[in-house]
């Protein structure tokens, strides 16, 4: 079963189109990567499809259609979205974001118990609650940012450059824990992410975009052993 489509999706800025005729499918519960070089059109992909900025296509959560829906709309369909840079209210504490994450749900039941359960994944949020998430290192905000994307129960999550700025040992720990919701929660993933060996290292599927078009899709093993993709992303010949 397909928990997201894309069918034709075109987007850009102004005049500046950046998107091409984008056409994916995410099966449910399946973790996809986005991959390619700098400026192919990875994070206008992932702001199309939480209706950051307009686009043209087809794009369907569940079979429902989602075209031309408001970002908080979308929000209440089941996207959520970490965007690059994390996004997180820096005056506020870690428990008022990890809260501001469930606004979008209709009822307010299960709210704590929920907190607890992002806390189960990342157990330094418990000691930090009270701080503000400005005072939280950069490791710690990323985690803030997926928690509180995942206070909203989403069915689709939208990671864009998680490991961006984080150490190594940081940077695999947050793989580990994004590998976990999804294999717990049946969380779909669509992760855009410049370290591809990381990326690929958890994804069932992929896709490598250049200047705004798909031009190599595969499941994670194929993508990997390609010898192009080797040479431009993993830093090694097949």
């Amino acid at each position: 079963m397909s928990t997201l489509e894309v069918e034709d999706l075109t987007a850009g800025y102004g005049d500046a189109r950046v998107l091409h005729g984008i056409g994916l499918t995410v099966g449910e519960g399946e973790i996809c990567a986005i991959l390619g070089p700098n400026g192919a059109g990875k994070t206008t992909l992932l702001r199309a499809l939480s209706g950051m900025i307009k686009a043209r296509g087809r794009v369907r959560l569940g079979g429902t259609d989602l075209a031309g829906r408001s970002p908080d709309a979308l929000a209440r369909q089941g996207i959520a979205h970490v965007p690059e840079g994390r996004g997180t209210f820096m005056p506020l504490t870690v428990e008022e974001n990890l809260r501001l994450g469930a606004f979008v749900r209709r009822g307010r039941d299960g709210v704590n118990a929920d907190i607890e359960r992002i806390h189960g994944y990342f157990p330094v949020l418990k000691d930090r609650m009270k701080q503000a998430a400005g005072s939280l290192s950069g490791g710690e905000q990323q985690m803030l940012a997926i928690g509180r994307a995942l206070m909203s129960r989403p069915r689709l999550l939208l990671l864009d450059e998680p490991s961006l700025g984080l150490a190594p040992l940081v940077t695999r720990e947050l793989f580990r824990i994004v590998q976990a919701i999804n294999a717990e929660e049946q969380t779909t993933v669509v992760v855009v992410e410049q370290n591809a060996h990381l990326a690929l290292g958890i994804a069932q599927q992929a896709h490598v975009l250049e200047t705004g078009r798909i031009v190599l899709s595969g499941t994670a093993e194929q993508i990997r052993a390609d010898e192009q993709v080797a040479q431009s992303y993993l830093g090694y010949r097949v």
